[in-house]
């Protein structure tokens, strides 16, 4: 009776817990890292002298981007849909590396510290390029790190590796001479600062962004990295101008599209068709294809303006790791003739 007591008790503690998305499971499934912070080791973030200061609301340069975004008409700001003036904290400013809207990097889509080591054994299985070498984490702006294998490992770090060893399978990125890339949705310029360092013919890479608190971070980013030889960020207001037809080579829109409204998805794919650029890599938020986070789907779009889906590839070939690793995404390429 008094087994079948406490049966009960715990089927009904389970149903009572099912609600609120947690279950009850013995204690010798628990791996260390899952109660214990200090089994794999994490690096502490760290802040550069003076970017307290400069990464504030009120800087003058971040209001000037501000005032000119409002006043763009050409882009269809009012329908961006998820990048409100909200969206970015004062404290995100500061650690825009960190957990934020810019790179998730807790949570769900094994975001924990198995899923990142994971990820990292899996990359350095691939690395032929010994890019886990060439390109280093110093976990500056609130990068959530781990220390694997002596390497201070970020999900900026790896997600950056895998989208170039995507795009060399693909395109021969590592290989090409005088390569321009545009990055719509650019960030805080995270891919431009692995590709600056990471690709011997890169000649430029163009940040583009909707969003003023992200020019403004990929401009200053970019510059704490000394990589304006080869990097340019250009304002929403200016990349119509800026731009010439035929002068890029790679567009690539990471975890943006996904985030758009419709008619802001349309002005990109425009303004692609418009500068003739031949060759787009898109990451969408979800797994189950090219859709909004409102779960419309936007490659009719895309294709609709003649570019045609080449490749769709998991983050991680092997199906084990796709399932367990760090943010499992889904790669997409496309070529318009």
């Amino acid at each position: 009776m008094a087994v079948s007591a406490r049966s009960k008790f715990k089927e009904i503690l389970r149903e009572i817990l099912a609600k609120f998305g947690y279950d009850i499971v013995p204690r010798y499934t628990v791996l260390d890292w899952q109660t214990d912070e200090s089994a794999l080791t994490r690096i502490s973030p760290y802040l550069p002298d003076g970017a307290r200061q400069d990464l504030e609301p009120e800087n003058p340069r971040l209001l000037d981007l501000q005032s000119r975004y409002r006043d763009c008409r050409d882009f269809p700001s009012e329908e961006v849909f998820l990048w409100t003036p909200d969206r970015i904290r004062a404290e995100d400013l500061i650690n825009f590396r960190g957990h934020n809207a810019y790179l998730f990097q807790e949570g769900r889509l094994n975001r924990n510290p198995f899923g990142y080591l994971l990820a990292y054994y899996y990359l350095k299985s691939i690395d032929r390029y010994g890019l886990l070498e060439t390109l280093e984490e110093d976990s500056a702006f609130g990068a959530i790190c781990y220390q694997f294998d002596g390497h201070q490992v970020s999900r900026d770090l790896l997600d950056s590796i895998l989208e170039i060893y995507f795009l060399d399978e693909h395109f021969s990125v590592m290989e090409r001479e005088n390569l321009t890339v545009l990055d719509i949705g650019a960030g805080y310029g995270r891919l431009a600062h692995r590709m600056a360092e990471g690709l011997p013919g890169l000649q430029k890479f163009i940040c583009t962004d909707a969003v003023p608190q992200s020019t403004f971070l990929s401009e200053y980013y970019l510059k704490f990295r000394d990589l304006s030889d080869k990097v340019q960020v250009i304002p929403l207001d200016r990349v119509q101008e800026s731009i010439e037809p035929g002068s890029i080579d790679l567009a690539v829109n990471i975890h943006c599209f996904s985030e758009c409204a419709l008619p802001a998805i349309e002005w990109w794919l425009n303004f692609l068709v418009e500068k003739r650029v031949p060759t787009l890599m898109v990451v969408p938020n979800s797994a189950r294809g090219l859709l909004t986070n409102d779960r419309i789907d936007f490659q009719p779009l895309i294709e609709a303006r003649g570019y045609r889906l080449t490749t769709r590839q998991p983050k991680y070939k092997d199906p084990i790791v796709q399932r367990y690793a760090l943010n499992p995404d889904f790669f997409h390429l496309f070529f318009r003739e």
